[in-house]
Protein backbone atom coordinates (compact mmCIF):
# COMPACT_ATOMS: atom_id res chain seq x y z
CA UNK A 1 0.00 0.00 0.00
CA UNK A 2 0.84 3.65 -0.29
CA UNK A 3 1.80 5.88 2.61
CA UNK A 4 1.20 9.25 3.28
CA UNK A 5 3.28 11.66 1.78
CA UNK A 6 5.68 13.72 3.76
CA UNK A 7 5.32 17.59 2.98
CA UNK A 8 7.52 20.03 4.47
CA UNK A 9 7.00 23.81 4.44
CA UNK A 10 10.23 26.03 4.69
CA UNK A 11 10.48 29.83 3.28
CA UNK A 12 11.14 32.98 4.76
CA UNK A 13 10.68 33.68 8.37
CA UNK A 14 7.57 35.65 8.30
CA UNK A 15 6.50 34.99 4.93
CA UNK A 16 3.57 32.89 6.46
CA UNK A 17 4.66 28.80 6.50
CA UNK A 18 2.51 28.11 9.81
CA UNK A 19 0.04 30.25 8.72
CA UNK A 20 -0.59 29.01 5.79
CA UNK A 21 -1.06 25.38 7.46
CA UNK A 22 -3.19 26.71 9.95
CA UNK A 23 -5.57 27.30 7.34
CA UNK A 24 -4.91 23.62 5.87
CA UNK A 25 -5.69 22.86 9.74
CA UNK A 26 -7.96 25.74 10.68
CA UNK A 27 -5.93 25.61 13.83
CA UNK A 28 -4.09 28.31 15.23
CA UNK A 29 -0.74 26.82 16.31
CA UNK A 30 1.01 30.47 15.86
CA UNK A 31 -0.29 31.46 18.84
CA UNK A 32 1.34 29.23 20.90
CA UNK A 33 4.69 29.37 19.45
CA UNK A 34 7.12 32.22 21.02
CA UNK A 35 6.88 35.58 18.76
CA UNK A 36 4.30 33.94 16.37
CA UNK A 37 7.67 31.42 14.89
CA UNK A 38 8.05 28.22 14.69
CA UNK A 39 10.76 26.68 17.09
CA UNK A 40 10.57 23.09 16.49
CA UNK A 41 9.34 20.52 14.19
CA UNK A 42 5.44 19.58 14.39
CA UNK A 43 3.72 17.60 12.03
CA UNK A 44 -0.03 17.54 11.67
CA UNK A 45 -2.24 14.77 9.37
CA UNK A 46 -4.71 15.71 7.13
CA UNK A 47 -6.61 12.61 5.82
CA UNK A 48 -7.20 12.37 2.37
CA UNK A 49 -11.23 12.58 2.91
CA UNK A 50 -10.54 16.37 4.07
CA UNK A 51 -8.36 17.17 1.02
CA UNK A 52 -11.15 15.86 -1.43
CA UNK A 53 -13.45 18.16 0.47
CA UNK A 54 -12.05 21.26 0.21
CA UNK A 55 -10.75 20.39 -3.68
CA UNK A 56 -14.16 19.52 -4.73
CA UNK A 57 -14.63 19.76 -8.72
CA UNK A 58 -10.81 20.79 -9.18
CA UNK A 59 -9.89 16.95 -8.69
CA UNK A 60 -11.91 16.13 -11.93
CA UNK A 61 -11.03 19.08 -13.64
CA UNK A 62 -7.47 18.08 -12.84
CA UNK A 63 -8.34 14.39 -13.80
CA UNK A 64 -6.38 13.47 -10.23
CA UNK A 65 -7.79 10.58 -8.82
CA UNK A 66 -6.34 10.25 -4.95
CA UNK A 67 -5.20 7.06 -3.58
CA UNK A 68 -3.15 7.95 -1.13
CA UNK A 69 -4.73 7.73 2.32
CA UNK A 70 -3.50 11.92 3.22
CA UNK A 71 -0.49 14.13 4.11
CA UNK A 72 1.92 14.43 6.93
CA UNK A 73 2.91 18.09 7.06
CA UNK A 74 6.08 18.97 8.87
CA UNK A 75 6.26 22.94 9.76
CA UNK A 76 9.55 23.46 9.84
CA UNK A 77 11.23 26.73 11.34
CA UNK A 78 11.44 29.82 9.50
CA UNK A 79 15.07 31.17 9.79
CA UNK A 80 18.36 30.29 8.38
CA UNK A 81 19.76 29.36 12.32
CA UNK A 82 17.76 26.36 11.60
CA UNK A 83 19.30 24.94 8.34
CA UNK A 84 20.41 21.91 10.01
CA UNK A 85 16.54 21.40 10.90
CA UNK A 86 15.41 22.09 7.18
CA UNK A 87 18.46 19.92 6.16
CA UNK A 88 16.45 16.87 8.10
CA UNK A 89 13.10 17.94 6.89
CA UNK A 90 14.50 17.89 3.46
CA UNK A 91 16.27 14.38 4.13
CA UNK A 92 13.00 12.61 4.69
CA UNK A 93 10.31 14.80 2.97
CA UNK A 94 8.87 13.98 0.02
CA UNK A 95 7.57 16.95 -1.51
CA UNK A 96 8.26 21.02 -0.19
CA UNK A 97 6.26 23.92 -0.43
CA UNK A 98 8.18 26.87 -0.71
CA UNK A 99 6.27 29.80 0.94
CA UNK A 100 7.11 33.29 -0.41
CA UNK A 101 5.08 36.48 0.30
CA UNK A 102 4.28 37.73 -2.84
CA UNK A 103 4.37 41.00 -2.49
CA UNK A 104 8.08 40.94 -1.33
CA UNK A 105 9.53 38.31 -3.17
CA UNK A 106 13.10 35.82 -2.75
CA UNK A 107 14.53 36.94 0.65
CA UNK A 108 18.02 35.68 2.26
CA UNK A 109 15.90 32.28 4.09
CA UNK A 110 14.16 31.68 0.89
CA UNK A 111 17.40 31.31 -0.56
CA UNK A 112 18.64 28.74 1.91
CA UNK A 113 15.64 26.96 1.70
CA UNK A 114 16.03 26.74 -2.28
CA UNK A 115 19.74 25.48 -1.89
CA UNK A 116 18.21 23.08 0.98
CA UNK A 117 16.10 21.66 -1.37
CA UNK A 118 18.81 21.55 -3.95
CA UNK A 119 21.11 19.89 -2.28
CA UNK A 120 18.63 16.89 -1.51
CA UNK A 121 16.83 17.05 -4.65
CA UNK A 122 13.33 17.15 -3.03
CA UNK A 123 10.29 18.24 -5.49
CA UNK A 124 8.49 21.21 -4.10
CA UNK A 125 5.80 23.74 -5.27
CA UNK A 126 5.84 27.26 -4.32
CA UNK A 127 2.96 28.98 -2.36
CA UNK A 128 2.69 32.47 -3.19
CA UNK A 129 1.18 33.33 -0.49
CA UNK A 130 -0.79 37.30 0.68
CA UNK A 131 -2.19 37.74 -2.62
CA UNK A 132 -5.12 39.60 -0.54
CA UNK A 133 -2.01 41.99 0.20
CA UNK A 134 -1.99 43.29 -3.20
CA UNK A 135 -3.62 47.11 -3.45
CA UNK A 136 -7.39 46.52 -4.36
CA UNK A 137 -7.77 42.54 -4.27
CA UNK A 138 -11.28 41.98 -3.39
CA UNK A 139 -11.07 38.75 -0.93
CA UNK A 140 -12.77 35.30 -1.57
CA UNK A 141 -13.30 33.46 1.72
CA UNK A 142 -12.33 29.96 0.87
CA UNK A 143 -12.43 30.07 -2.69
CA UNK A 144 -9.97 28.50 -5.66
CA UNK A 145 -7.77 30.87 -7.19
CA UNK A 146 -9.47 30.38 -10.42
CA UNK A 147 -12.74 31.60 -9.16
CA UNK A 148 -11.22 33.97 -6.91
CA UNK A 149 -9.38 35.69 -9.99
CA UNK A 150 -12.74 36.26 -12.07
CA UNK A 151 -14.00 38.86 -9.79
CA UNK A 152 -10.35 40.73 -9.66
CA UNK A 153 -9.91 43.91 -11.80
CA UNK A 154 -7.59 43.65 -14.59
CA UNK A 155 -5.22 45.68 -12.71
CA UNK A 156 -5.11 44.02 -9.53
CA UNK A 157 -4.33 40.66 -11.98
CA UNK A 158 -1.95 42.88 -14.02
CA UNK A 159 0.07 43.97 -10.56
CA UNK A 160 0.26 40.09 -9.09
CA UNK A 161 1.40 38.91 -12.73
CA UNK A 162 4.47 41.71 -12.11
CA UNK A 163 5.12 40.36 -8.99
CA UNK A 164 5.00 36.54 -10.08
CA UNK A 165 7.39 37.12 -12.55
CA UNK A 166 9.63 38.93 -10.49
CA UNK A 167 9.42 35.77 -8.52
CA UNK A 168 9.84 33.72 -12.00
CA UNK A 169 12.87 35.38 -12.79
CA UNK A 170 15.09 35.05 -9.68
CA UNK A 171 14.23 31.18 -9.14
CA UNK A 172 15.46 31.17 -12.78
CA UNK A 173 18.91 32.75 -11.42
CA UNK A 174 18.99 29.97 -8.95
CA UNK A 175 18.49 27.13 -11.73
CA UNK A 176 15.03 26.57 -11.19
CA UNK A 177 12.29 27.03 -14.74
CA UNK A 178 9.10 27.80 -12.55
CA UNK A 179 5.55 28.76 -14.02
CA UNK A 180 2.03 29.53 -12.30
CA UNK A 181 0.49 26.45 -12.41
CA UNK A 182 -2.14 27.25 -15.05
CA UNK A 183 0.40 27.82 -17.29
CA UNK A 184 2.82 24.96 -16.23
CA UNK A 185 3.74 23.32 -19.69
CA UNK A 186 5.98 20.31 -18.11
CA UNK A 187 5.12 19.22 -15.07
CA UNK A 188 8.08 17.34 -14.40
CA UNK A 189 10.41 20.41 -15.91
CA UNK A 190 9.15 23.23 -14.05
CA UNK A 191 8.47 24.25 -10.44
CA UNK A 192 4.72 24.80 -10.35
CA UNK A 193 3.56 28.36 -8.60
CA UNK A 194 0.41 28.26 -6.62
CA UNK A 195 -1.07 31.85 -6.05
CA UNK A 196 -2.53 31.65 -2.36
CA UNK A 197 -3.72 33.32 0.97
CA UNK A 198 -3.53 31.94 4.99
CA UNK A 199 -5.67 34.40 5.33
CA UNK A 200 -9.06 34.11 3.28
CA UNK A 201 -7.82 30.49 2.10
CA UNK A 202 -7.92 31.97 -1.38
CA UNK A 203 -5.50 29.28 -3.52
CA UNK A 204 -5.75 26.10 -0.75
CA UNK A 205 -7.98 23.87 -3.59
CA UNK A 206 -5.30 24.27 -5.99
CA UNK A 207 -2.31 23.88 -3.51
CA UNK A 208 -3.70 20.62 -1.93
CA UNK A 209 -4.47 19.61 -5.46
CA UNK A 210 -1.03 20.32 -7.14
CA UNK A 211 1.04 18.36 -3.50
CA UNK A 212 -1.37 15.33 -3.32
CA UNK A 213 -1.10 14.89 -6.89
CA UNK A 214 2.30 15.59 -7.93
CA UNK A 215 3.53 13.90 -4.76
CA UNK A 216 1.16 10.76 -5.81
CA UNK A 217 2.44 10.69 -9.69
CA UNK A 218 5.88 11.22 -9.07
CA UNK A 219 6.81 9.52 -6.18
CA UNK A 220 4.81 6.83 -5.76
CA UNK A 221 7.42 4.21 -5.69
CA UNK A 222 8.86 6.34 -2.63
CA UNK A 223 5.66 6.62 -0.80
CA UNK A 224 5.11 2.02 -1.01
CA UNK A 225 5.51 0.20 2.08
CA UNK A 226 7.55 -2.55 2.89
CA UNK A 227 5.31 -5.14 5.25
CA UNK A 228 7.27 -4.75 8.51
CA UNK A 229 10.00 -2.59 7.91
CA UNK A 230 11.70 -1.74 11.06
CA UNK A 231 10.48 2.24 11.75
CA UNK A 232 12.58 4.65 11.80
CA UNK A 233 11.81 8.35 13.46
CA UNK A 234 12.79 11.69 14.42
CA UNK A 235 12.34 12.87 18.48
CA UNK A 236 10.37 16.29 18.12
CA UNK A 237 10.36 16.78 21.58
CA UNK A 238 10.24 15.16 25.16
CA UNK A 239 6.44 16.48 26.84
CA UNK A 240 4.79 15.23 30.18
CA UNK A 241 1.80 13.17 29.32
CA UNK A 242 -0.78 12.32 32.39
CA UNK A 243 -0.92 8.82 33.23
CA UNK A 244 2.17 8.01 31.59
CA UNK A 245 4.94 10.38 32.94
CA UNK A 246 7.47 11.57 30.10
CA UNK A 247 6.47 10.69 26.78
CA UNK A 248 8.58 11.29 22.84
CA UNK A 249 7.13 13.13 20.36
CA UNK A 250 8.49 11.67 16.88
CA UNK A 251 7.62 11.87 13.17
CA UNK A 252 7.45 8.12 11.66
CA UNK A 253 9.11 8.63 8.36
CA UNK A 254 9.93 4.73 7.87
CA UNK A 255 8.92 1.45 8.52
CA UNK A 256 6.50 0.58 11.45
CA UNK A 257 6.50 0.48 15.37
CA UNK A 258 4.32 -1.25 17.66
CA UNK A 259 3.97 -1.85 21.44
CA UNK A 260 6.80 -3.57 22.85
CA UNK A 261 9.36 -3.27 20.05
CA UNK A 262 12.70 -2.86 21.09
CA UNK A 263 13.85 0.60 20.26
CA UNK A 264 17.09 3.21 20.81
CA UNK A 265 17.48 7.06 20.85
CA UNK A 266 20.21 9.03 21.81
CA UNK A 267 20.41 10.60 25.42
CA UNK A 268 21.96 13.06 27.96
CA UNK A 269 24.65 10.63 28.56
CA UNK A 270 24.68 8.16 25.93
CA UNK A 271 23.03 6.06 23.80
CA UNK A 272 19.31 4.88 25.36
CA UNK A 273 17.92 1.42 24.61
CA UNK A 274 14.55 0.69 25.65
CA UNK A 275 11.32 -0.34 24.94
CA UNK A 276 7.92 1.21 23.68
CA UNK A 277 5.40 0.82 26.39
CA UNK A 278 2.77 2.40 24.79
CA UNK A 279 1.91 4.26 21.63
CA UNK A 280 -0.28 7.40 21.43
CA UNK A 281 -1.25 8.94 17.79
CA UNK A 282 -2.97 12.52 17.47
CA UNK A 283 -6.34 12.85 16.41
CA UNK A 284 -6.83 13.81 12.55
CA UNK A 285 -6.10 17.24 12.04
CA UNK A 286 -4.65 18.08 15.49
CA UNK A 287 -1.02 19.42 15.70
CA UNK A 288 1.36 17.30 17.88
CA UNK A 289 2.36 20.67 19.71
CA UNK A 290 -1.34 21.26 20.73
CA UNK A 291 -2.15 20.44 24.02
CA UNK A 292 -5.19 21.18 23.97
CA UNK A 293 -5.85 17.99 21.59
CA UNK A 294 -6.10 14.77 22.91
CA UNK A 295 -4.55 11.35 21.71
CA UNK A 296 -5.74 8.15 20.60
CA UNK A 297 -3.74 4.63 22.07
CA UNK A 298 -2.80 2.26 18.94
CA UNK A 299 -1.25 -0.52 18.73
CA UNK A 300 0.65 -0.12 15.84
CA UNK A 301 1.64 2.91 13.79
CA UNK A 302 3.17 3.10 10.29
CA UNK A 303 5.20 5.58 8.73
CA UNK A 304 4.42 8.56 7.69
CA UNK A 305 2.94 9.55 10.79
CA UNK A 306 3.48 11.88 14.17
CA UNK A 307 3.19 9.52 17.23
CA UNK A 308 4.13 9.97 20.86
CA UNK A 309 5.75 7.24 22.50
CA UNK A 310 5.96 6.31 26.17
CA UNK A 311 9.23 3.82 27.08
CA UNK A 312 11.68 3.71 29.35
CA UNK A 313 14.31 6.55 29.50
CA UNK A 314 12.28 9.17 27.52
CA UNK A 315 12.64 11.51 30.25
CA UNK A 316 16.93 11.88 29.49
CA UNK A 317 16.12 11.27 26.13
CA UNK A 318 17.44 14.33 23.20
CA UNK A 319 15.24 16.37 21.43
CA UNK A 320 16.26 15.97 17.37
CA UNK A 321 17.52 12.52 17.89
CA UNK A 322 16.68 9.79 15.53
CA UNK A 323 15.12 6.73 17.12
CA UNK A 324 15.17 2.98 15.71
CA UNK A 325 13.27 0.35 16.33
CA UNK A 326 16.00 -2.47 16.62
CA UNK A 327 14.32 -6.13 15.84
CA UNK A 328 17.72 -8.00 15.55
CA UNK A 329 21.32 -7.74 17.17
CA UNK A 330 22.70 -6.39 13.75
CA UNK A 331 20.60 -3.50 13.66
CA UNK A 332 20.70 -2.67 17.07
CA UNK A 333 25.01 -2.62 16.91
CA UNK A 334 24.53 -0.09 13.65
CA UNK A 335 21.84 2.14 15.15
CA UNK A 336 23.78 2.39 18.27
CA UNK A 337 27.00 3.00 16.29
CA UNK A 338 25.63 5.95 14.01
CA UNK A 339 24.08 7.31 16.81
CA UNK A 340 27.17 7.52 18.75
CA UNK A 341 28.88 9.18 15.72
CA UNK A 342 26.27 12.03 16.17
CA UNK A 343 26.07 12.77 19.55
CA UNK A 344 29.96 13.03 19.37
CA UNK A 345 29.76 15.33 16.49
CA UNK A 346 26.98 17.48 17.83
CA UNK A 347 27.81 17.87 21.68
CA UNK A 348 31.32 18.38 22.41
CA UNK A 349 33.64 20.26 24.87
CA UNK A 350 37.39 21.09 24.49
CA UNK A 351 39.83 23.07 25.50
CA UNK A 352 40.12 26.41 23.18
CA UNK A 353 38.76 29.64 23.48
CA UNK A 354 35.05 30.11 22.06
CA UNK A 355 31.61 30.73 23.02
CA UNK A 356 29.49 28.75 25.73
CA UNK A 357 26.08 26.86 23.89
CA UNK A 358 23.17 25.75 25.37
CA UNK A 359 20.09 24.38 23.63
CA UNK A 360 17.01 22.78 24.32
CA UNK A 361 17.23 19.95 21.62
CA UNK A 362 19.96 18.33 19.80
CA UNK A 363 18.66 19.48 16.65
CA UNK A 364 18.95 23.13 17.76
CA UNK A 365 22.25 22.68 19.32
CA UNK A 366 23.46 21.69 15.87
CA UNK A 367 21.79 24.65 14.16
CA UNK A 368 22.92 27.17 16.30
CA UNK A 369 26.60 25.60 16.16
CA UNK A 370 26.60 25.94 12.12
CA UNK A 371 25.00 29.50 11.91
CA UNK A 372 28.19 30.61 14.65
CA UNK A 373 30.46 28.73 12.20
CA UNK A 374 29.37 30.84 9.60
CA UNK A 375 29.94 33.97 11.81
CA UNK A 376 33.76 32.60 12.25
CA UNK A 377 32.70 32.41 15.95
CA UNK A 378 33.87 29.45 17.92
CA UNK A 379 32.15 27.76 20.34
CA UNK A 380 34.00 25.84 23.21
CA UNK A 381 31.54 23.60 24.11
CA UNK A 382 27.52 22.44 23.43
CA UNK A 383 25.16 20.79 25.33
CA UNK A 384 21.85 20.25 25.57
CA UNK A 385 19.93 20.94 28.76
CA UNK A 386 20.59 23.56 31.85
CA UNK A 387 23.85 25.72 32.30
CA UNK A 388 26.11 25.93 35.31
CA UNK A 389 28.35 27.55 37.37
CA UNK A 390 31.01 25.28 35.95
CA UNK A 391 30.21 26.47 32.71
CA UNK A 392 30.08 30.59 33.54
CA UNK A 393 33.64 30.17 34.93
CA UNK A 394 34.76 28.64 31.92
CA UNK A 395 33.52 31.08 30.07
CA UNK A 396 34.91 33.91 32.29
CA UNK A 397 38.09 31.95 31.54
CA UNK A 398 37.76 32.85 28.28
CA UNK A 399 36.82 36.28 28.80
CA UNK A 400 40.23 37.21 30.10
CA UNK A 401 41.99 35.65 26.82
CA UNK A 402 39.11 36.95 24.50
CA UNK A 403 37.27 39.25 25.63
CA UNK A 404 33.92 38.69 23.55
CA UNK A 405 34.05 34.98 23.38
CA UNK A 406 33.51 34.49 27.32
CA UNK A 407 29.48 34.76 26.83
CA UNK A 408 27.32 32.08 27.59
CA UNK A 409 24.18 31.90 24.52
CA UNK A 410 21.18 29.85 25.82
CA UNK A 411 18.30 29.23 23.85
CA UNK A 412 14.74 27.69 25.30
CA UNK A 413 16.37 26.91 28.35
CA UNK A 414 15.87 27.55 32.00
CA UNK A 415 19.14 29.42 33.42
CA UNK A 416 19.20 28.95 37.25
CA UNK A 417 19.65 32.30 39.15
CA UNK A 418 22.44 31.68 40.92
CA UNK A 419 24.11 30.97 37.43
CA UNK A 420 22.83 34.58 36.25
CA UNK A 421 24.55 35.41 39.96
CA UNK A 422 27.81 34.19 39.22
CA UNK A 423 27.87 35.20 35.62
CA UNK A 424 27.21 39.06 36.44
CA UNK A 425 29.58 38.72 39.21
CA UNK A 426 32.33 37.38 36.71
CA UNK A 427 31.26 39.68 33.96
CA UNK A 428 29.94 36.94 31.51
CA UNK A 429 27.66 37.76 29.10
CA UNK A 430 24.25 35.88 29.09
CA UNK A 431 21.88 35.84 25.80
CA UNK A 432 19.21 33.89 26.92
CA UNK A 433 16.42 33.53 23.76
CA UNK A 434 13.35 32.08 22.72
CA UNK A 435 13.70 32.66 19.38
CA UNK A 436 16.56 31.22 17.90
CA UNK A 437 17.38 33.65 15.38
CA UNK A 438 17.41 36.33 17.75
CA UNK A 439 20.37 34.41 19.77
CA UNK A 440 23.19 35.09 17.19
CA UNK A 441 21.67 38.15 16.00
CA UNK A 442 21.42 39.42 19.64
CA UNK A 443 25.21 38.38 20.29
CA UNK A 444 26.73 39.53 16.96
CA UNK A 445 24.99 42.83 17.81
CA UNK A 446 26.36 43.72 20.95
CA UNK A 447 29.89 42.22 19.49
CA UNK A 448 29.72 44.98 17.04
CA UNK A 449 27.88 47.54 20.20
CA UNK A 450 31.09 47.34 21.70
CA UNK A 451 33.61 47.82 19.14
CA UNK A 452 31.80 50.88 18.43
CA UNK A 453 32.21 52.20 21.80
CA UNK A 454 35.48 50.91 22.37
CA UNK A 455 36.64 52.59 19.08
CA UNK A 456 34.73 55.77 20.30
CA UNK A 457 36.58 55.78 23.20
CA UNK A 458 40.07 54.91 21.98
CA UNK A 459 40.23 57.15 19.28
CA UNK A 460 38.84 60.26 21.46
CA UNK A 461 41.85 59.34 24.22
CA UNK A 462 44.73 57.07 22.67
CA UNK A 463 47.51 57.76 20.44
CA UNK A 464 47.04 55.90 17.24
CA UNK A 465 49.42 54.37 14.88
CA UNK A 466 50.03 56.33 12.21
CA UNK A 467 52.52 56.60 8.77
CA UNK A 468 53.09 60.01 6.94
CA UNK A 469 55.16 60.74 3.67
CA UNK A 470 56.04 64.59 3.59
CA UNK A 471 54.70 65.78 -0.14
CA UNK A 472 57.21 66.87 -2.65
CA UNK A 473 57.53 70.74 -3.49
CA UNK A 474 54.98 71.28 -0.02
CA UNK A 475 56.85 72.98 2.29
CA UNK A 476 55.17 76.31 3.73
CA UNK A 477 57.22 77.16 6.36
CA UNK A 478 60.90 75.82 7.76
CA UNK A 479 60.59 76.10 10.91
CA UNK A 480 59.62 77.23 14.68
CA UNK A 481 57.00 75.14 13.70
CA UNK A 482 58.03 73.47 10.43
CA UNK A 483 54.75 73.82 8.46
CA UNK A 484 54.74 71.28 5.14
CA UNK A 485 52.40 69.11 3.27
CA UNK A 486 51.86 65.10 4.35
CA UNK A 487 49.65 62.27 2.70
CA UNK A 488 48.41 59.95 5.57
CA UNK A 489 49.79 56.74 4.26
CA UNK A 490 48.32 54.01 6.82
CA UNK A 491 46.49 54.61 10.27
CA UNK A 492 44.62 57.83 11.86
CA UNK A 493 46.86 60.69 12.82
CA UNK A 494 46.58 62.57 15.14
CA UNK A 495 47.26 66.56 17.04
CA UNK A 496 49.85 66.48 19.93
CA UNK A 497 51.38 63.33 18.56
CA UNK A 498 55.42 62.81 18.28
CA UNK A 499 57.12 61.64 15.12
CA UNK A 500 59.99 59.14 14.30
CA UNK A 501 61.54 58.88 11.09
CA UNK A 502 62.45 55.63 9.60
CA UNK A 503 65.36 54.50 11.74
CA UNK A 504 63.12 55.80 14.87
CA UNK A 505 64.62 58.31 16.06
CA UNK A 506 62.65 61.32 17.41
CA UNK A 507 62.10 63.87 14.88
CA UNK A 508 59.67 66.28 16.56
CA UNK A 509 56.04 67.12 17.67
CA UNK A 510 53.25 67.27 15.39
CA UNK A 511 51.50 70.22 17.00
CA UNK A 512 48.48 70.91 14.74
CA UNK A 513 46.24 69.35 11.73
CA UNK A 514 45.05 71.70 8.84
CA UNK A 515 42.29 70.81 6.08
CA UNK A 516 41.24 73.26 3.29
CA UNK A 517 42.74 75.95 5.74
CA UNK A 518 40.50 74.89 8.94
CA UNK A 519 42.03 72.75 11.99
CA UNK A 520 41.25 69.86 12.35
CA UNK A 521 41.90 67.24 14.95
CA UNK A 522 42.66 64.00 13.05
CA UNK A 523 43.29 62.88 9.07
CA UNK A 524 42.79 59.33 8.03
CA UNK A 525 44.44 57.13 5.37
CA UNK A 526 44.16 58.96 2.10
CA UNK A 527 43.63 62.08 3.51
CA UNK A 528 46.07 64.98 2.37
CA UNK A 529 46.81 67.81 5.18
CA UNK A 530 49.13 70.56 5.97
CA UNK A 531 50.57 69.79 9.50
CA UNK A 532 52.94 71.84 11.61
CA UNK A 533 55.46 70.16 13.35
CA UNK A 534 57.57 71.69 16.31
CA UNK A 535 61.16 71.00 16.52
CA UNK A 536 62.57 69.53 13.09
CA UNK A 537 64.14 72.18 9.92
CA UNK A 538 63.46 71.48 6.85
CA UNK A 539 66.43 70.50 4.60
CA UNK A 540 68.10 69.24 7.74
CA UNK A 541 65.67 66.96 9.90
CA UNK A 542 62.98 66.72 7.13
CA UNK A 543 63.00 66.38 3.40
CA UNK A 544 60.50 65.93 0.68
CA UNK A 545 59.53 62.43 0.31
CA UNK A 546 60.25 61.34 3.73
CA UNK A 547 57.96 59.12 5.92
CA UNK A 548 57.49 59.39 9.27
CA UNK A 549 55.53 57.30 11.96
CA UNK A 550 53.68 58.33 14.94
CA UNK A 551 55.36 57.35 18.24
CA UNK A 552 52.10 55.35 20.34
CA UNK A 553 53.01 55.96 24.09
CA UNK A 554 53.51 52.59 25.41
CA UNK A 555 50.59 52.80 27.94
CA UNK A 556 48.34 53.43 24.35
CA UNK A 557 50.27 50.80 22.74
CA UNK A 558 49.56 48.38 25.35
CA UNK A 559 45.45 49.56 25.63
CA UNK A 560 45.12 49.23 21.68
CA UNK A 561 46.93 45.51 21.95
CA UNK A 562 44.58 44.59 24.95
CA UNK A 563 41.45 45.99 25.64
CA UNK A 564 41.03 48.07 22.19
CA UNK A 565 42.69 45.13 20.18
CA UNK A 566 39.55 44.61 18.24
CA UNK A 567 39.05 48.31 17.01
CA UNK A 568 42.14 48.08 14.81
CA UNK A 569 42.30 46.56 11.95
CA UNK A 570 44.52 44.25 10.58
CA UNK A 571 46.64 46.57 8.77
CA UNK A 572 46.95 49.34 11.98
CA UNK A 573 47.66 46.29 14.50
CA UNK A 574 50.85 45.20 11.65
CA UNK A 575 51.45 49.25 11.72
CA UNK A 576 51.49 49.17 15.40
CA UNK A 577 54.16 46.40 15.25
CA UNK A 578 56.28 48.09 12.97
CA UNK A 579 56.34 51.11 15.02
CA UNK A 580 57.67 48.87 17.98
CA UNK A 581 60.37 47.64 15.90
CA UNK A 582 61.56 50.98 15.14
CA UNK A 583 61.60 52.31 18.86
CA UNK A 584 63.43 49.20 19.56
CA UNK A 585 61.26 47.01 21.22
CA UNK A 586 60.22 43.20 20.50
CA UNK A 587 57.41 42.86 17.85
Amino acid sequence: MLRQPIVTTLGHVDHGKTSLLDAIRNTRITSIEAGGISQHVGASEVPVDVIKKVCGPLLGTMHISLTIPGLLFIDTPGHEAFANLRRRGGSIADIAILVIDVTKGIEAQTVEAINILREYKTPFVVALNKIDAISGWIPQAGKSFGESAKVQRDDVLTALDEKTYTIIGDLYNHGFSAERYDRVGDFTKQIVMVPVSARTHEGLPELLVLVSGLAQRFLEGKLTLEAQEAGRASILEVRDEKGLGKTLDCILYGGTIAVNDPIIFAGMNGVVESKVKALLKPNPLAEMRDTSEKFKPVSEAVAASGVKIACEGADIALAGSELFVVRTQEARAAAREELEAEIKEILFSSSKNGVVLYADALGSVEAITKMLEAEKIPVRSASVGTPTKKDIHEAASVGEKERFLGALLAFNVHIPDDVMRMAEEQNVKVFDEKIIYRLVEGYTRWIEEEKSRDKREAFSTLILPAKIKILPHHCFRVSKPCVVGVEVMQGTLKSNSELLDSEGNKVGELKQIQRDKESVGEAKMGEQVAVSIEGPVFGRQLHDGDVLYVNVPKDDQLALEGKYKATLSPEDFALLKEIKVLKGLRA
